[in-house]
């Protein structure tokens, strides 16, 4: 038996209801020759038997707890066959051709190892809920609050894909590597985006590839746990990929951020204080990375910088430094295959 061209990861935590709807919408998609892999992170409200009665094309990974987005994500990686690998969370719901947009883009750009779909707000889809990731200080969603329109229509070269809908080509992510499981979530496919872009991957925002999002919909359920992992990751992400100027300006704030933002999130200060002091826990390895980074990267230090986003760029804002433009004739090819 031939396996599928794509395999769809959707990782799920007492989403049933959700998941229903994004099921169904996968099972409407114009591109056919995928398999859909679910991945339940320890679920107690109905998840298998609801894939067992509706859905039986569906394949189940039971997992005994929940281990987090990043290790359900990699173990529904290596439980896939296909070679092109596409992660959706549970509350999107994809429009009809977004798989064989993702699929295309890979095909047609041989340099590109990942690539980020055009997500809009569930509630409003007249809003940008990411148009790929930037990252600055602290990673953000490009675009992220925005009205949706013509700057949001042009395929462009950016930093990273937003995981909750992303393709990756499998021989990339064999090069650099998959998810870091210590994140548990959030940040983890910021950490990856760095990793294939300093393995000389190139990631493609699709706005072809069209995906609307509910957003928050299962860590909104743990919101200390949530605003803890937020914290601690983007921490660690910004020891782990700044440059040294950067590190040397901007660190203190870094640190300072989570007290600043326990206050906007309503948060209690020992949450702050536990995610930094977890942070620098982490400074031995992050240390180690960073000579690894030195030794194996495929791209100069200046090229990579150059990728980065004003240090003080948010989310919602367009970046500093804008993602770059696909050159004259793969745009031509790719406007040509969006308009047939």
């Amino acid at each position: 038996m031939r396996a599928p061209r794509a395999s769809v990861i959707i990782p799920t935590w007492n989403g049933r209801d959700m998941l229903v709807h994004a099921l169904r919408a996968l099972q409407a998609q114009t591109f056919a020759d995928f398999e859909t892999i679910v991945v339940d992170n320890g679920s107690t409200d109905g998840t298998a038997d609801l894939l067992a009665t509706s859905f039986p094309h569906v394949r189940l990974v039971p997992l005994p707890e929940n281990l987090g987005f990043a290790a359900a994500v990699n173990i529904g990686i290596c439980a896939a066959i296909g070679d092109v690998l596409v992660l959706m969370n549970n509350d999107t719901e994809p429009a009809a051709d977004w798989l064989g947009e993702l699929v295309a883009a890979l095909d047609a750009h041989p340099d590109v190892g990942s690539c980020a779909a055009r997500m809009l707000d569930y509630r409003d889809p007249r809003v940008i809920d990411s148009a790929g990731l930037q990252l600055g200080l602290f990673a953000s969603n490009i675009g992220e609050g925005q009205p949706d329109g013509p700057a949001y229509s042009e395929p462009r070269r950016i930093f990273g894909a937003c995981g909750g809908a992303a393709a990756y080509r499998r021989t990339a992510l064999q090069q650099a590597g998959l998810f870091d499981a210590s994140f548990f979530a959030y940040c983890e496919d910021v950490d990856l985006g760095a990793r294939l872009q300093l393995a000389g991957w190139n990631c493609l925002y699709v706005p072809t590839a069209v995906i609307t999002h509910l957003g928050s919909a299962t860590s909104d359920r743990i919101p200390e746990f949530r605003f803890y992992l937020l914290m601690r990751n983007s921490i660690t992400v910004f020891l782990r990929y700044a440059s040294r100027s950067r590190l040397l300006c901007w660190t203190p704030l870094v640190l300072a951020w989570p007290f600043v933002r326990c206050i906007i999130d309503r948060q209690r200060p020992t949450v702050a204080l536990r995610a930094v002091r977890h942070a620098l826990r982490q400074l031995p390895d992050i240390r180690q990375r960073r000579r690894e980074i030195g030794r194996t990267r495929r791209i100069d230090v200046a090229a990579f910088n150059a990728l980065l986003a004003h240090p003080l760029t948010r989310a919602g804002r367009k970046p500093a430094l804008p993602p770059r433009p696909l050159p004259p004739a793969e745009h031509a090819a790719v406007a040509a295959r969006a308009a047939s």
